[in-house]
């Protein structure tokens, strides 16, 4: 058996191939600010690394650049700090800026790309090992780097890229421990595992699946429990610690990061919610042409299945069939789909958090079960086939990418505007680092002040109550989209006629709270001398 760096070597070309893909798609948009869709995650994700830049890198004190006293319900010092999973890679990310001398968002996003490039690599591998085809392992890999929400997220800010290639090298390492014996590869798997737990809770699902693999492994003898035990009990005991110290950080600070389940309450509503995924999303986690890629392996399999009169034997002879692991695997997802279903009608990437791995893996476990092509005729063959194929995904994943852009661009016209914002602070001579302020009606919640390497305190909707609990802040000052003023003017009557305009550039204006109704309407605000 052939180690694994003598594999990595050999598959070089392959990563290059899948490099190029990913850069394609991706490589335009490195630079773009949080926005588009779920530009509220990627703020939230993107203030984690900009936090590590104004606290020393302090991985146990993780913080964002909005304080915690936005939460009406939160009753607590006044702090920066946030429990979350792991922000590891946000902390890597920091690391790099840092290096770079730059916090720009290419910075963060071309970290993430780097990862799910390695990622996808280790995909390719564990689909060669299993198919023991280098154009089957492309295909997959090409599949899975094509997937329209796969790759808006792979060069994004949250952390499931990361988390799924942390998966998808524990799985490799995993199969080469099932193959090769090695207890060292054990250990590695394990510990890449762990870490995509504790990074990703959702990932759970597949730590908990290679774990009743490996028992149903011992039950056979094909494992020995000295060899298996330490690493399963070190990697719970691992996340186990950083989950009681995650509670003890969300009950001091409180969290901007959902830790709690949102099953659904009736199985209309659960109707309802499979309803809207099947008409909003499928599409964006599977292109149409790959959606008949698996229904082409599919039959091919089950053709071949005929054809012969009995199963493909694994390559491990009568061991233990790694379609046990997957199906293991599939119906946790189903479980935890069912205890998250309410995320997955407006989240995308909650597909990618279950269901994404093991649906690929699916196809690769489809494509062992055809016939290799035989002679360089129809090695040629198919290797034009696969070359067409990953043109078509690309190009067509190019276009998803714009059609998801369409969606959320006012988030966008946040983040541009309050990039500016240091300039024109400074040119009305408030551009004092001790001063703070309050962003009013700014979305998402992260982005003024990551735009403005900045903390301060944002208030998101239009309602009284918040409003009027923000009001009572820390701050000195309040900054407002000048476009934002116009449209919310006749909603906000009760704050807006309120502000008075110290400084604008024509998009934000600088503002103080006065306690006399000074602006009629919105154009009255604007005229007003500054």
């Amino acid at each position: 058996m052939k180690p694994l760096s003598d594999i990595l070597l050999r598959h070089l070309p392959s990563l290059l191939v899948i490099a190029a893909v990913a850069l394609f798609i991706n490589l335009r948009h490195l630079n773009e600010p949080p926005a588009y869709i779920h530009a509220w995650a990627q703020a939230d994700n993107y203030s984690l690394a900009l936090g590590f830049l104004h606290n020393g890198g302090d991985l146990l004190h993780p913080q964002t650049m909005i304080y915690n006293k936005q939460q009406l319900d939160f009753e607590a010092p006044e702090s920066l700090v946030t429990a979350c999973d792991l922000p590891l890679h946000h902390w890597l990310a920091a690391g790099l800026m840092t290096l770079v001398g730059s916090h720009e968002p290419w910075v963060f996003r071309g970290l993430t790309l780097l990862v799910s490039i390695l990622g996808l690599w280790a995909l390719y591998l564990l689909a060669f090992v299993l198919t023991r085809s280098r154009l089957k392992g492309l295909l997959v890999a090409v599949v899975a780097a094509t997937a329209p929400a796969f790759a808006y997220y792979n060069a994004g800010f949250l952390p499931t890229a990361p988390a799924l290639a942390l998966s998808s090298a524990g799985l490799l390492c995993y199969a080469l421990y099932v193959r090769d014996t090695k207890p060292a590869l054990l250990y590695v798997a394990l510990l890449l595992l762990t870490l995509a737990v504790m990074t990703r809770t959702s990932a759970a699902v597949l730590w908990v699946a290679v774990a009743c693999f490996e028992v149903l492994r011992l039950l056979r003898r094909e494992a020995r429990l000295r060899t298996s035990w330490i690493p399963f009990v070190g990697g719970a005991m691992l996340f186990a610690a950083w989950q009681l110290w995650s509670m003890r950080l969300r009950q001091e600070h409180g969290s901007l990061f959902l830790a709690s389940l949102l099953p659904v309450e009736s199985a209309e509503e659960a109707q309802s919610v499979l309803q809207n995924v099947h008409d909003h999303w499928r599409f964006h986690y599977f292109q149409r042409l790959q959606h008949w890629l698996y229904v082409a392996a599919a039959v091919g399999a089950l053709a071949t299945a005929v054809v012969r009169g009995r199963r493909r034997e694994s390559v491990g002879g009568h061991r233990l069939s790694p379609w046990w692991l997957l199906a293991i695997w599939l119906f946790g997802e189903v479980l935890f789909a069912a205890v998250m279903l309410r995320q997955f009608r407006h989240h995308d990437y909650y597909f990618l958090d279950s269901f994404f791995l093991p649906t690929v893996l699916l196809l690769a476990g489809l494509l062992t079960l055809l016939p290799d092509l035989k002679g360089r005729g129809w090695q040629a063959a198919g290797l034009a086939a696969l070359v067409a194929l990953t043109v078509v995904m690309t190009a067509e994943t190019c276009r998803m990418q714009r059609v998801r852009r369409e969606e959320g661009v006012e988030a966008l016209q946040t983040a541009i505007r309050y990039k500016q914002a240091n300039s024109l602070l400074d040119a009305a001579g408030y551009g004092s680092r001790d001063l703070r302020f309050l962003a009013l009606f700014a979305y998402p919640q992260n982005t003024p002040f990551c735009m403005m390497d900045r903390q301060g305190y944002v208030v998101m909707w239009n309602d009284t109550a918040i409003v009027n609990h923000a009001l009572m802040f820390d701050y000195d000052y309040i900054l407002i989209e000048d476009e934002v003023y116009r449209r919310k003017f006749d909603d906000a009557q009760y704050i807006l006629p309120r502000l008075q305009r110290l400084a604008g550039d024509g998009e934000l204006s600088l503002c103080s709270l006065s306690d006399s109704n000074l602006h009629p309407t919105a154009d009255h605000f604007f005229s007003s001398e500054l």
